[in-house]
C-alpha cells in the first residue's frame, strides 16, 4: 500500500507539468551560464590585451548571476550539494571582488 500512496502522491505532484519541458528549460540555463561565461572570458581578455580596461559592474553581473544559480541548486537539491555549495561559494567570492573593484575599494 505504501508504495501506491507514493506513486499518487508523485502523479499529482507532477500533474499539468511537463516533464521534457522542464529539462529542456534547465539544460538551457546551464548552456546559457557556461556561455555568459566563456564571453566573458573573451572580453576580459580582449580589454586587457588592447589596453582598454575592464569593467568589473559586467563581469559581476555574471558572477551574481551563477552564485545565485548554484547558490539556489544547492538550497534545493540534495544531489551533488557539495559541489553547489563550493561553485557558489567561489562566484560569490568573485562577485563580491568585482563589486569592490566597481566602486574602488579594491
Amino acid at each position: 500500500m505504501e508504495k501506491e500512496k507514493i506513486l499518487e502522491n508523485s502523479r499529482l505532484e507532477n500533474k499539468g507539468k511537463d516533464i521534457y519541458a522542464l529539462e529542456v528549460e534547465s539544460t538551457g540555463v546551464k548552456i546559457a551560464s557556461v556561455t555568459m561565461l566563456i564571453m566573458a572570458l573573451v572580453y576580459y581578455t580582449y580589454e586587457i590585451m588592447t589596453g582598454k580596461g575592464s569593467n568589473p559592474a559586467f563581469y559581476s553581473l555574471i558572477t551574481v548571476y551563477n552564485t545565485v544559480l548554484y547558490g539556489y541548486k544547492a538550497w534545493k537539491i540534495e544531489e551533488k550539494r557539495k559541489l553547489s555549495i563550493f561553485t557558489a561559494v567561489v562566484w560569490g567570492i568573485l562577485t563580491v571582488m568585482l563589486v569592490l573593484s566597481y566602486f574602488g575599494v579594491l
